[in-house]
């Protein structure tokens, strides 16, 4: 659904000309029609931008020294920036070579793909930067939408790449009940993924006041009671539970929201028969559901009844 990858700095700086740079534009972060491609970029390591611009200096051919291909590479590397994935306490040795690096660092924390100018050892995931623009392969496919089986292992594994590299994630379901396996199920396999240890992240479950409800405080205690054996020791989960305002919007579709991107879940973040068509969400849906629930600081759609944050105390 949404995939992190790798990019190495010479094959990137190698994207001058006009037509790689407008492919790889369009088929990373959101494209110029506002779809998302379900491709992210890693920052590995901290300073990858410098070393791109390096990599691009130490071509001394005159191709690299025009302004206009100068600057295709900022506007490249702008619009790569826009999802780049900051990744903490990554694996790094200077005595070897970037994608020397890179493979090691999958082994800590993977990537959907590296991207490279070559692959010497043949390893499986690594995928040729021209191989992409010839042929299309496996690790570059992304589907915009996918049929999953309610079950949550099923559901989990879907989203694995999209939950293994994101560090804000929101859970929409207006009818979650903490006391409920078919809603506990599935949290607990989406935070087996998300609380692996690799970097720092901010839980937060949203849900509704619908008329049938549970009252504020029996809710509260059924999360009380419920959460902490389900959320991973050393992680912290916040519950918030929103009011309808009058004549305003409706709080019924059941999101993850990510700050790498968003999916939808037309039938809910709970088990279930059947299957459900989980999709990617464009940039013009995903910024509104962000808004509506006060992600990045926006004013919410709707009114806060109450929150309370959990403790997880299950070992990894």
């Amino acid at each position: 659904m949404i995939h992190e990858y790798a990019l190495e700095p010479e094959l990137v700086a190698s994207w001058h000309n006009r037509s790689d740079s407008r492919f790889f534009i369009e088929h990373f972060g959101f494209n110029q029609t506002g779809d998302a491609t379900g491709r992210v970029v890693a920052q590995y390591p901290k300073k990858w931008e410098k070393r791109v611009w390096d990599a691009f200096s130490a071509n001394s051919g005159q191709s690299t020294r025009s302004f206009e291909t100068r600057r295709r590479i900022e506007t490249l590397l702008r619009e790569l920036k826009k999802t780049l994935i900051r990744r903490p306490n990554i694996s790094w040795d200077d005595q070897r070579t970037w994608l020397e690096n890179a493979e090691q660092e999958n082994t800590r924390h993977p990537f959907h793909a590296i991207l490279a100018c070559d692959n010497p050892r043949n390893k499986p995931n690594v995928v040729r930067g021209d191989d992409v623009l010839d042929d299309t392969p496996p690790l570059w496919r992304v589907r915009p939408a996918i049929p999953v089986e309610r079950q949550a292992m099923k559901m989990a594994n879907h989203l694995e790449p999209m939950l293994r590299c994101a560090t804000k994630i929101f859970f929409v379901d207006p009818y979650f009940r903490a006391l409920e396996p078919r809603f506990q199920n599935p949290l607990r396999e989406f935070l087996r993924i998300i609380c692996d240890g690799s970097r720092p992240v901010t839980l937060e479950y949203h849900t509704a006041c619908y008329d049938n409800a549970p009252a504020w405080d029996h809710f509260q205690q059924e999360c009380q009671d419920a959460l902490p054996d389900i959320i991973p020791r050393g992680f912290e989960l916040t519950v918030r539970r929103w009011e309808e305002r009058p004549r305003g919007e409706r709080l019924h579709n059941r999101y993850i929201l990510t700050d790498v991107g968003g999916v939808q879940f037309p039938h809910g973040l709970d088990e279930g028969t059947g299957t459900d068509d989980i999709s990617r969400l464009s940039r013009e849906i995903y910024r509104k559901r962000c808004n509506d629930y006060g992600h990045s600081g926006f004013n919410p759609t709707f009114d806060l009844e109450g929150d309370i944050v959990i403790t997880g105390r299950s070992r990894p």
